[in-house]
């Protein structure tokens, strides 16, 4: 598939059934996390994934519990967020894999760094998306680890104390019609050409 058809149909997905991403397509997604772009070529980034549907569920509800659902305008009707539907009780939807991008506490406050971590999702919705995978990326990684108990996750899968998850990535298989390309809204861009 070209890279721009990717780019131009990938969805954010938040309906999944229940059935397993294959580890040999887990695979590929991280691997294409481990070579997205990063400040100073330092590869600071580390992934966690998670495929254990009954331990992404219990994180997953602990991160809802983590967002304000009370905003003034809808996230999406055909794929439904926390924020639409108060109904759903995890922040992870029901996928059956979930990757954990991963930064050092040190620099959490760095833009590269978050910028660097969501590059890292980025390329992975892609491949995701390339492989016949779903995802949704998901924020309140921070939140959702400071929360009781929850750093003893951490540290039994063995994730350096330096480090920090940032950011989540859903994957799994979609339960229903796949959302049509949305318009862009105009205005969005602006080109400068050469000063005379």
């Amino acid at each position: 598939m070209e890279l721009m058809d990717i780019i131009r149909n990938r969805r954010s997905i938040r309906k999944y059934q229940d059935r397993k991403v294959e580890k040999e397509k887990l695979d590929q997604i991280v691997e294409a996390g481990l070579f997205a772009p990063n400040p100073g070529g330092r590869q600071g980034t580390k992934i966690i994934l998670l495929d254990d549907k009954n331990l992404i569920e219990k994180i997953g509800i602990v991160n809802a519990d983590c967002e304000n659902r009370n905003w003034d305008a809808g996230v999406s009707s055909e794929q439904p967020s926390i924020i639409d539907d108060k109904s759903i009780k995890s922040g992870f939807y029901g996928c059956s894999a979930l990757a954990m991008v991963c930064i050092q506490r040190a620099r959490k406050d760095q833009a590269n760094q978050i910028g660097s971590a969501f590059v890292c999702a980025q390329n992975m919705t892609l491949e995701a998306y390339d492989l016949g995978v779903s995802s949704v990326i998901v924020g309140r990684a921070e939140a959702t680890f400071s929360q009781p108990g929850m750093q003893d996750y951490l540290d039994k899968w063995g994730l350096d104390s330096a480090y920090m998850p940032i950011v989540f990535v859903c994957l799994g298989y979609i339960n229903g019609p796949y959302p049509a390309i949305k318009a862009r809204n105009e205005g969005r861009s602006i080109y400068v050409g050469e000063e005379d």
